[in-house]
């Protein structure tokens, strides 16, 4: 479900490039004396602001307009204060759904507020904490064999996943999600059983879009799992409905740029309640990277084949193994009671990923299946993280 990100995000929306200066100039209304700039990396459904404020040997002045004045400003030191991502309407954050992350996640998660402020196209604004690290994106390797010294760091990061991970799983001390939890004396043949509880855009649709998965997927073996996993899942009796982060990838995970210890995750506004575990792709991105220059290997393909002839291949480290053991270590050991019911989320995993890569974005639209020609990174993904055709040894 990766998103095209060559258009701006005003041309996604369907605004006008000129709303953008309207809202920046918006924002900077509300906070004089700060400084106003535009974030490197932006989401597919969001522009967002960082807010800054001056430390120095003198403090910013003010425009007549509200804005920070950086002319005769010394500076010392930049601290970073807030974030504001401003989204359209039909991208609106539920503060519901945003209060219930910061119990389950804690400091992990930034806190939100609505911000009250006019701005063009119904569009919304929102502040939240600006959480510390850098994006994953940022220093992840892109190389099977990394250097030795990276070691302890990719340990601390796969370690620190698990034990973001294992915040939602339920505990004598962690009963944000107790309400959420099927009966366990529900009957097997109820198909609202599990699944009464996943009401989000995703949650509410998930056996009709396995449905269509195991009728529509590229290949016999992707197809069969579809409905392997859909079957399987209907017949779980009780298995614990959490919050699970709704577009788990590197770019939406920050990290300490030292240690690779994760400090938040950000980008909530997908969340949805699915069974604990499907959010477990993103394990992945820990463990490897998507190689995009590789050449097809088809028949078809010639020695001067050009980069249209290109096939993307998921490349693991060689240490992979070893980590993936490191990673259930740790959140068996911080979640407890998990390991007897390990199927269960090993299930889940699979159900995240078909849900996540079987479908293609299509601008927002996640409702077609993906093939081999539009959509090849999708289908590498499904076939790799599943291990099906010749890919069933690599997990």
């Amino acid at each position: 479900m990766s998103p095209n990100l060559l258009s701006s995000f005003w041309e996604r929306m369907g605004l006008e490039d000129g709303h953008r200066e309207v809202c920046v100039r918006a924002v900077q209304k509300l906070y004089p004396g700060h400084m106003v700039k535009e974030f490197g990396e932006q989401g597919y459904c969001s522009f967002t602001l960082r807010i800054s404020r001056f430390e120095g040997e003198a403090s910013a002045s003010n425009r007549s307009d509200g804005s920070a004045s950086t002319s005769s400003v010394s500076v010392s030191k930049v601290e970073v204060t807030f974030v504001v991502q401003i989204r359209p309407e039909q991208h609106a954050l539920d503060f519901t759904i945003a209060h219930a992350v910061s119990q389950t996640y804690g400091p992990y998660t930034p806190k939100v507020r609505k911000l009250d402020c006019n701005l063009p196209g119904r569009l919304q604004a929102f502040e939240m904490d600006m959480i510390p690290g850098i994006p994953l994106s940022r220093c992840h390797s892109r190389s099977t064999n990394p250097s030795p010294s990276s070691w302890t760091k990719q340990v601390n990061l796969v370690q620190s996943f698990a034990t973001f991970i294992a915040l939602a799983w339920p505990s004598p001390s962690n009963n944000a999600q107790t309400t959420r939890h099927s009966r366990a004396d529900s009957p097997i043949n109820e198909i609202p059983n599990l699944l009464s509880a996943c009401t989000g855009n995703v949650g509410a649709n998930i056996i009709p879009k396995l449905n269509k998965l195991s009728l529509r997927l590229p290949d016999d073996a992707l197809r069969t799992r579809a409905a392997e996993t859909r079957d399987k899942l209907l017949k779980v009796k009780n298995h614990p409905i959490v919050l699970n982060h709704g577009d788990l990838i590197a770019s939406n995970m920050l990290v300490d740029e030292d240690t690779w210890q994760i400090t938040g995750l950000v980008d909530w506004a997908e969340a949805e309640w699915l069974p604990f575990g499907t959010c477990l792709y993103g394990l992945e991105f820990l463990l490897g990277y998507i190689d995009a220059t590789c050449t097809s290997t088809s028949d078809s393909a010639s020695d001067s084949e050009t980069t249209t002839g290109h096939k993307p291949v998921w490349r693991y480290y060689f240490d992979a193994p070893r980590l993936r053991e490191l990673f259930w270590a740790r959140l068996c050991d911080e979640a407890p009671g998990m390991k007897d019911r390990m199927e269960d989320v090993l299930l889940a995993r699979d159900l995240g990923v078909l849900l996540w890569y079987g479908y293609a974005w299509d601008e927002g639209a996640i409702d077609r299946v993906v093939n081999e020609k539009a959509d090849a990174v999708e289908v590498e993904c499904l076939r790799t993280f599943l291990g099906v055709g010749k890919y069933a040894e690599v997990l």
